[in-house]
């Protein structure tokens, strides 16, 4: 069970190696070498000593006794390729990948939504992706969220996405709005990107530049909530830039002046043609 755990772990590590800082690539990686050599390290001295080594050893002329060593070891190699092949079973996390031009909604999703599921986001280009409660949703459950959120090489569009419970990792954005909550924010290798955030932690940015922020608007929260989340203070504006680690302001971030934040009524809620709803909201 302990090499079907490790192969997991290391299964997980090379899947979120894409979402994850250089440095915290090097802590985890060293830190997965530390387990799998305890592992080998625990193997070896568990490992039942055989009298009859010696034995097999000797009998070298005998075509027959090489292939009964060589069966005798197969069950004990197989413990760690059971636990690859356990590993590469499916998640249960949503996806919404490779569309264009295209208006999409909570039905677009590889699978129905439920409460308990990740979504990954990519190769979205020129859309408009609304998965809020909205005219567009119009069935969807008033506190849906997702756990956490994977985007990786969107271009040209809008994202309207509701609180999640849990993190939110984006990667290789051009030219993009989104609009979001969650407890942890990291963007990496992504430009000119209007983020509509709220947070408690601090966002971070990495190889990033023309990244603005603002608060989440309260108009695109469950309306049972917004009294509550018009009391508590958002971090979005302590954004820690891990390419610019000096005392002085990075350049590679700023505020959306209030004056081109986007208006209450001005997100796309309503299934609409994206052309001229992405040239009126799109970063300039």
């Amino acid at each position: 069970m302990l090499a079907v755990d490790v192969a997991k772990l290391r299964k997980a590590l090379t899947d979120a190696i894409a979402f994850l800082p250089g440095y915290d690539q090097r802590q985890c990686e060293n830190k997965l070498k530390d387990i799998e050599a305890q592992l080998e390290s625990l193997r070896a001295s568990t490992a039942p000593k055989s009298k009859f080594a010696f034995k097999r050893k000797a009998a070298k002329v005998s075509p027959s006794s090489s292939t009964v060593t060589s069966s005798s070891r197969e069950p004990n190699s197989s413990v760690p390729t059971q636990g690859l092949v356990q590993s590469t079973t499916p998640t249960s996390g949503l996806s919404l990948s490779g569309h264009s031009h295209a208006y999409l909604t909570l039905s677009s999703l590889s699978s129905p939504w439920s409460a308990a599921s990740d979504l990954t986001i990519s190769d979205i280009d020129h859309c408009i992706v609304n998965l809020i409660p909205s005219p567009a949703n119009p069935d969807a459950s008033a506190d849906v969220t997702f756990t956490a959120l994977h985007v990786r090489n969107v271009t040209n569009s809008v994202f309207v996405l509701p609180i999640l419970s849990g993190s939110a990792l984006l990667h290789d954005m051009k030219h993009c709005v989104i609009a979001l909550g969650s407890r942890q924010f990291r963007m990496h290798t992504s430009s000119n990107v209007d983020v509509y955030v709220s947070i408690a932690s601090n966002p971070i940015i990495e190889h990033c530049s023309g990244i603005r922020f603002s608060d989440y608007p309260l108009s695109l929260r469950p309306a049972l909530s917004r009294d509550a989340a018009a009391q508590i203070k958002s971090n979005c504006l302590a954004v820690q830039d891990f390419s610019h680690i000096r005392a002085s302001p990075s350049p590679n971030w700023s505020a959306i002046a209030e004056g081109q934040r986007i208006e209450d009524d001005g997100w796309p809620l309503l299934q609409s043609e994206p052309k001229e709803v992405l040239h009126r909201l799109l970063p300039s």
